[in-house]
């Protein structure tokens, strides 16, 4: 395929940064490596707070200094996988159909971690979106 080629392809992905991770990231990796674009979402669920907090401890750091350097470290993980810098925005609790509010125009496509595709959620996204959504196994299950 011509890399030249204009590709609209723009994949939110939806990233819930825990030990183990899951394939949002490879799956944004292509989309870039195809000539598209991607944007992350990075969700703070209860899982993740315990483990910043438990960073924090370990550290001897405070919460908003934990919180930011795993911001930190995973902007330096999308460019090191990504192989550029793409827009980061966070969200703070459970993911619901308020993920809508993320998706814009350009969003052809949505990439979210099977850990937090439940409950009817994918359905609601495509629902309310109209997009289509992948959902992205964990990466042990990929290993």
């Amino acid at each position: 395929m011509n890399q030249t080629m204009n590709n609209n392809e723009h994949l939110l992905t939806i990233v819930e940064p825990t030990i183990g991770g899951d394939a949002t990231i490879e799956l944004a990796r292509r989309a870039v490596a195809r000539g598209g674009t991607a944007s992350v979402l990075m969700v703070i669920t209860d899982r993740v707070e315990r483990d910043i907090r438990a960073f924090a401890a370990s550290e001897e750091l405070g919460y908003g200094e934990a919180e930011e350097q795993a911001i930190i470290q995973l902007r330096e993980l999308c460019l090191e996988q990504i192989g550029e810098t793409v827009p980061i925005r966070m969200h703070f609790g459970s993911l619901g159909s308020d993920v809508v509010k993320y998706i814009t125009g350009d969003t052809t496509t949505i990439a979210i971690p099977a850990r937090l595709a439940n409950n009817g959620l994918v359905e609601r996204i495509v629902s309310y979106s109209g997009r289509p959504v992948i959902v992205a196994p964990s990466l042990a299950a990929v290993a």
